[in-house]
């Protein structure tokens, strides 16, 4: 969630513009997130039909499989950006191409990505 807030003051030869942005989301630990039966991972993307994520390649080749399964089981179509993430990737580069798959995918502005793995991802794709 956002909460913009700004002020204009007068200054001697102008203005002052001053704001911030508070910025709040959450993260939710599941256990089993990609068991079939479970179905709260789904129900943030039903209304989309489609999630992208966003995952380390290490993650990926534990999980990518069984992540597949899950979403093909809830019928939601499943785009990965894989991506080796590590202190040296925390970069600028990085970022531009987790941007570049948001773009193709057509992200919408309140659509959810899903970023999976650890706190570099985060970093990088939070």
């Amino acid at each position: 969630m956002s909460d913009m807030k700004a002020s204009v003051e007068p200054t001697k030869k102008g203005f002052r513009v001053s704001g911030y942005e508070k910025i709040e989301y959450d993260f939710e630990f599941l256990d089993n997130v990609f068991d079939t039966a479970n179905g709260q991972l789904a129900a943030c993307y039903e209304k989309w039909g489609r999630c992208l994520a966003v995952m380390d390649l290490n993650i990926f080749t534990l999980y990518g499989q069984q992540m597949q399964r899950y979403f093909d089981h809830h019928a939601i179509e499943l785009k990965v950006h894989r991506t080796m993430i590590g202190e040296k990737a925390k970069s600028m580069e990085t970022l531009l191409s987790i941007v570049d798959s948001m773009n193709e995918f057509g992200v919408y502005r309140k659509e959810p990505v899903l970023v999976v793995g650890g706190g570099l991802v985060t970093d990088v794709a939070g």
